[in-house]
Order: C-alpha cells, then sequence, then structure tokens
C-alpha cells in the first residue's frame, strides 16, 4: 500500500503552480500551453472537490470539477475587473494580475485543502495495475484513434479541401455505436467513447476552417478582443440593440481572454479549441443524468446521448455560438444538482446557485430557458404533490432556489451592458403578448422549426426529403415514449424530477411551435437542442414501445423481442447520425470532395457557392481568408469611418476589421444612398454572385441597384472582396 497523504499532494500541487508560473513567465512554448491550460482547467475545480468533498460518483466529480474550475475562470477576473481600478491597477485583464492572483488563491486553496486534510490518497500496486489496465486496452485506444480521427477530418478539409477523412470519423463513430448496441464494448468504456465522439464530432468542425463560422461567433471574437486590447470589461458599455447582448457575457469578453493572455494563444483558437473541449462534457453530464435518474442501463444512457449529439446543432451550429456551449455546462450541472435527492444540502444549494450564476453571466437566451424549466418544474412538483396529498413532501426544487435563479439572472441583465439582455426579453414577451391572438398556433417562420414539422420537403431532392423525414421519425418515437412512460407506465424507476423535467421540454416546444414570434427570438435549434436534455430518453422508449407492441401481436418471445429491439435502435439512430452530419449528401452529391489525394482546383473552390451551398456539406459558411486579409487593410488604413455592407458580410466586417459595430450600416431592403467620405464593403458572397443580401432577407439585390456604388472608387480589391469609397 502506496500512501499520498496531504502533505505530498499539497507539495505536488504547489510545485504544478510554480512551474505554470514560469512556463508562462518566460513564454516556453508548449509547455506554457500545455501546464498552463492543464491548471485552468482542472486545478481549482480540484482544490474546491476536494475541500467540499462532493460528489457520489467518479464522472460526477469530474464533472462538478470542470464546472468549477469554469466558475473561477469566470469570476475571479470579475472580482479582479471590479477591484484592481480602485488601486491604481488600469488593465486587471493583463498577464501580471491574472498570474498573481490566480497563483495566489490556487496556492491558499491547496494550503487550505492540506490543513484540512482533504488531498490524502492511498493508492497501492493493485490500483496502479487496474489503472494501467484502463489505459492500455484496445478500448482506450479505439477512443483515441476517434479523437486523432476527427483531428484529421477538419485537418484535411482546412489544408486539402478533402472530406475523407471526415467522412471516416462517421463511419468509426457508427462502428463504435454498433458495437455498444451489441454488447460488444463493456460499459466501462462508455463515458471514455461519450467524450472521445464529442470531441471529435467538434474539432471535425472547428479545424476545417482557419476563421470562425457563423454570424455569433465573430461577433463574440469582436467584443472578446475588444476587452483583450483594453485590459479592461466595463460593465456599463452600451452599443447599437442589435448586437448589444454579446458584450455582457463574461463567456465571450472575459473567459477566452483568461486563455489566450495567459497561454499565449489567440482568441479565435480559444474558441476552436477550448471551448469545444469544455462543451464535450455536456454528453458525459447526460449519461450520469440518464443514468442516474432516468435508470437506463449503459447501454441505454449511452444510446440517449448519442441521439443528442446526432442533432445537427451539436456539431454544426453549437460550434457558432461559443457563448452558449458555456452555458449548456452550467445547465446540465445545475439540473444534475436539482435531480441530486441525497446531496448535502446546504453544499448543494450554494453550487447550485454558483452554477446558475455562471450561466447567467455566460448566455441570456440559455438563462431563460433554464428559468422556464424550473418554473415549470416547480410548479409541476406542487400538483403532483397536492395530488398526492403528500403535504410534507420536499419539492423538487425549494422556492428560495427559484426566487434567487431569477434574482441572480435579471439583476446581472439589468447591471451589465446597460440592461441590453434585459430588454431583449422585454421586447420578446411584449412582441408575443401584443401577437398572442394573431399568431397563436400560426405558421411559423423559423426554418428549424418549419423543418422540424415537415414542412417545405415538396421540392426536395430524394436525399435531403429523406433526411427530414428521418428527423420527424425521430420525434414521432419522442412523443410515444413520452406518451408510453405516462399512460403504460413503462418505467416506474425514473425519478419523478427527470419526468417534470421532461415535461417541461414538451411544453417549451409547443410554446415555440404555438407562438411562432418566441420560437423566432430564441431559436427553434436551440430550443429543440436544449428540450433533447430531457426528450432523447423518449426515443429510446418510443422504439422500445412499437417493437413490444408489434412482437405482442405476433407472439415473439423475449428473445427475440431483445435482438429486434437492438436492430432497431441501430436501423433508427445510425441512419439518422448519417443524415444529420451530411454524411450522406456528401457522398451522394459531392463525390469529388473525398478523393484520396489533395483536391487539383484550389483556387476558388474554397468558397464555392451551389445553390447557396458551400462546396463541401462538411464545411458549412467558411469565411474566406481573403476577408481577414481585407480586415487588416481596414485595421491599418482605415479610422473612425463609417461602412456600408449587407447582413451577411458585416459579422466578417465587425470581427476581422475590427470596425465597431455602430460604425457599420446594413443595407435596407431598398438599399439607401450611400453617404460621402463613407466606404462599401463587399465581401465573398457579394463578389461572387455580384449581389447584396439587404438586411435579413435571403433575395439577393443586384450589385448595380446600390445607388452611388458605380460612382465610388475601388480602394481594395484582393480577388474576393472589394471595398468601395464615396
Amino acid at each position: 500500500m502506496a500512501s499520498l497523504d496531504s502533505r505530498k499532494i499539497c507539495a505536488l500541487t504547489l510545485l504544478f503552480i510554480a512551474l505554470t508560473d514560469i512556463f508562462i513567465i518566460l513564454d516556453i512554448p508548449i509547455l506554457r500551453q500545455v501546464f498552463g491550460f492543464a491548471l485552468l482547467t482542472f486545478l481549482p475545480g480540484f482544490l474546491i472537490i476536494r475541500m467540499l468533498r462532493f460528489g457520489n460518483t467518479p464522472l460526477e466529480k469530474m464533472l462538478f470539477l470542470i464546472g468549477l474550475s469554469v466558475s473561477f475562470l469566470l469570476f475571479v477576473p470579475l472580482l479582479l475587473d471590479l477591484v484592481c481600478p480602485t488601486i491604481g491597477i488600469s488593465r486587471p485583464i493583463s498577464l501580471s494580475p491574472l498570474v498573481t492572483t490566480f497563483s495566489v488563491i490556487l496556492v491558499g486553496l491547496s494550503l487550505a485543502a492540506y490543513k484540512k486534510g482533504s488531498l490524502d490518497l492511498q493508492i497501492n500496486a493493485g490500483g496502479f495495475k487496474e489503472l494501467i489496465g484502463k489505459v492500455m486496452p484496445p478500448s482506450v485506444l479505439g477512443a483515441a484513434l476517434i479523437i486523432l480521427v476527427g483531428i484529421l477530418g477538419g485537418l484535411s478539409l482546412m489544408f486539402y479541401l478533402d472530406s475523407i477523412f471526415s467522412l471516416l470519423l462517421a463511419l468509426s463513430i457508427v462502428l463504435i455505436v454498433i458495437l455498444i448496441i451489441t454488447d460488444k464494448v463493456s460499459p466501462r468504456f462508455y463515458p471514455l467513447y461519450i467524450l472521445a465522439i464529442a470531441v471529435a464530432l467538434q474539432y471535425s468542425r472547428t479545424l476545417a476552417w482557419p476563421q470562425l463560422f457563423g454570424t455569433d461567433a465573430m461577433f463574440e471574437l469582436y467584443f472578446a478582443n475588444l476587452v483583450k486590447l483594453s485590459g479592461f470589461w466595463n460593465p456599463s458599455f452600451a452599443i447599437s440593440q442589435g448586437i448589444s447582448d454579446y458584450y455582457p457575457m463574461l463567456s465571450v469578453s472575459i473567459l477566452p481572454n483568461v486563455y489566450s493572455i495567459l497561454l499565449n494563444l489567440a482568441t479565435v483558437w480559444v474558441f476552436k479549441l477550448i471551448y469545444p473541449f469544455i462543451f464535450a462534457f455536456v454528453p458525459l453530464g447526460l449519461y450520469e443524468i440518464f443514468k442516474t435518474h432516468v435508470k437506463f442501463s449503459s447501454k441505454s444512457a449511452f444510446i440517449a446521448v448519442f441521439i443528442f449529439m446526432s442533432f445537427y446543432a451539436f456539431f454544426i451550429a453549437m460550434p457558432i455560438v461559443t457563448r452558449q456551449e458555456i452555458a449548456e455546462l452550467f445547465f446540465v450541472l445545475a439540473a444534475l444538482l436539482i435531480m441530486n435527492r441525497y446531496a448535502e444540502k446546504s453544499k448543494k444549494a450554494a453550487l447550485l446557485i454558483l452554477f446558475i450564476g455562471s450561466m447567467a453571466v455566460s448566455h441570456y437566451s440559455t438563462s431563460y430557458l433554464f428559468l422556464f424549466y424550473i418554473g415549470a418544474v416547480g410548479v409541476g412538483s406542487a400538483f403532483l404533490t397536492s395530488r398526492t396529498r403528500q403535504k410534507r413532501a420536499e419539492p423538487v426544487i425549494p422556492v428560495t432556489i427559484v426566487v434567487l435563479a431569477v434574482i441572480i439572472t435579471f439583476s446581472w441583465y439589468i447591471f451589465a451592458g446597460a440592461g441590453s439582455p434585459y430588454l431583449g426579453l422585454t421586447g420578446v414577451v411584449a412582441n408575443a403578448f401584443h401577437t398572442l391572438s394573431t399568431q397563436f398556433f400560426a405558421a411559423s417562420t423559423d426554418p428549424q422549426v418549419v423543418s422540424g414539422l415537415g414542412g417545405n420537403i415538396a421540392g426536395l431532392s430524394l436525399i435531403h426529403a429523406l433526411a427530414r423525414y428521418w428527423q420527424i421519425i425521430t420525434e414521432v418515437f419522442i412523443v410515444i415514449g413520452l406518451a408510453s412512460v405516462i399512460w403504460r407506465r413503462k418505467t416506474p424507476k425514473m425519478s419523478p424530477q427527470f419526468l417534470l423535467f421532461s415535461l417541461a421540454s414538451f411544453l417549451l416546444l409547443l410554446v415555440v411551435v404555438a407562438l411562432p414570434s418566441v420560437g423566432g427570438a430564441i431559436n427553434g435549434w436551440r430550443t429543440y437542442s436544449i428540450a433533447l436534455f430531457f426528450l432523447a430518453p423518449y426515443c429510446i422508449f418510443g422504439v422500445e414501445a412499437v417493437v413490444e407492441t408489434v412482437s405482442g401481436w405476433l407472439g415473439a418471445n423475449r428473445g427475440i423481442i431483445l435482438k429486434v429491439t437492438s436492430v432497431a435502435l441501430i436501423v433508427v439512430f445510425v441512419p439518422y447520425f448519417l443524415f444529420s452530419y451530411n454524411f450522406v449528401n456528401e457522398i451522394v452529391e459531392r463525390p469529388a470532395n473525398y478523393a484520396f489525394v489533395p483536391t487539383q482546383n484550389l483556387n476558388g473552390r474554397s468558397f464555392e457557392y451551389i445553390n447557396n451551398v458551400t462546396w463541401s456539406y462538411l464545411l458549412v459558411g467558411p469565411v474566406p481568408t481573403e476577408s481577414v486579409l481585407a480586415g487588416a487593410w481596414i485595421s491599418g488604413h482605415v479610422v473612425n469611418s463609417s461602412f456600408y455592407t449587407d447582413w451577411i458580410s458585416q459579422p466578417e466586417l465587425v470581427a476581422y476589421g475590427n470596425v465597431p459595430p455602430d460604425s457599420v450600416r446594413v443595407f435596407s431592403k431598398f438599399t439607401e444612398n450611400v453617404s460621402s467620405n463613407s466606404f462599401v464593403y463587399l465581401g465573398a458572397v457579394d463578389v461572387q454572385q455580384q449581389s447584396i443580401f439587404p438586411e435579413s432577407s435571403t433575395i439577393s439585390v443586384s450589385l448595380s441597384s446600390v445607388p452611388g456604388l458605380a460612382a465610388a472608387s475601388r480602394v481594395y480589391d484582393n480577388g474576393r472582396v472589394e471595398i468601395y469609397r464615396t
């Protein structure tokens, strides 16, 4: 028996902190990034968890460890930002204040944990052998291979415009899923495979292009760089209402800068490498919830998590809304705490308040959805208690926690950014109230809601229509599964807390469908993705219910039913993933993209549009390198000038040109005259199609119809991006 007592662990911890500080201060490549990442992402949470002695299972402890570390990185710099200016430090979000403060706090936590005796570890020779046995099996190497293929998939698209490794990743994931469904993999490796699949799917997307994807991520980059350059986050900073909700989020303004400054890593790569890794723990949290509160077997819990990860938002949409990636982690951790009936109440309440606060400062929409959930669950819990006449029954969510959650959330949104997140919510609520009589169950204009309900299928090719139908099939199975649980009492072991969260999810989806203004404001894919936190298991229940019903009609025995159920799970969920991943579309419609040699026509292909779809289904919405070059030119040659552009090119102009959003005018639908001494920015899509997209319209307007553009002088042209001056 080998014993590592608190003194030895504390000494190792202090040595780790000291080495990391040295690597950071001396800027030693690789060591600075590796040690710095480990210290920031794991050490704060490890020390706090050891002191609290909180968590029942190793996986649960790891989840809370990650959440506590991220909360630490959000709130400690915030405290610095508020205190340092009062003592003469004008740039609190910079290297010296961050290194000094983190080191002092972590050393203090280490010494406190040592004094409390919380760092004791008992390790024997058998433990070492068991650890080696867990590291060496083919299952672990297979998980590592999945991550490697995911990374290669992204890099192959980035450098060679070839999708072969991304397609191989999809096949590798399918193989693992089939092996798990057929009981060929030990359940102890399921969490490892979930993490590997999540990381691989994220990196296959984020590493597929040097720049960021999507509107949100580019605005997030601008505001993160704004704070990084000033070294200070101003809580009263206000900007135009359309994009005023980014800056108040600490997941945008502070967290990426902590990693960027201490690791000497470009902010873009913080969003591309570190945020996806943190987000990969969301599926692990769901796995723990499904096993603990749905009372699923390890295999069923894995399949339910796979359903969640198969929805396209997980690997396509989430990497372009980085602040939501952080918020969803805290959402899952808060839900895990709420459903935990055995944790010590004081510690549980403290962690719950911390995670709710962390969610509030990370993403407003996710926080508002969480408030909806706990409100609905609280009402549902009170109703069930009254029906069962258990007056002394402990509520699922204490009223004080609900009140505190509302106070924390709204206080922050009123305090930060001149109250812009709060004003945005009041606008949505007011609009929904005024249009209730005319919009109730009216046709939604949100394309995600429309497609999810089976609309706009006419005219699609067979492959695209099948993808839509497969999405609808999973939704039907969810409804069947939920009905079977409620009416047939199929799973009495399920905790009532989880059932209440599930009903709240179903209610939320009904609200989005019934009130199009609400659905459009919070976004259909976001709503469905979060609803899958609690509805994914019912998809499995639905398949099982159908198989059992049909088998009962045919008089099949139990053994046959189990085999047919396994086959049905594979037949339903494997194609669902392949369609969502765009594997089928790429195979059928883009055969030139997965050649085994680099493509021969690199020039122009990286941003080629075919029917408004980029050249590869696996590379959605890339920003061309020429846009970054044009942004660098603007930063170096243009100062305090106004720009005109369309809504597609606006984000890249702001992110890479560092042009203040209030200085950018988006063309109206009728294209107004360009004021004198202004610039017109035409992005790659505009130049390629010789048209612009006014406001949020999907219908383009010819460049020749833009008043004043013909008389303007072209001051920049790199073949893809053009800039004119009036």
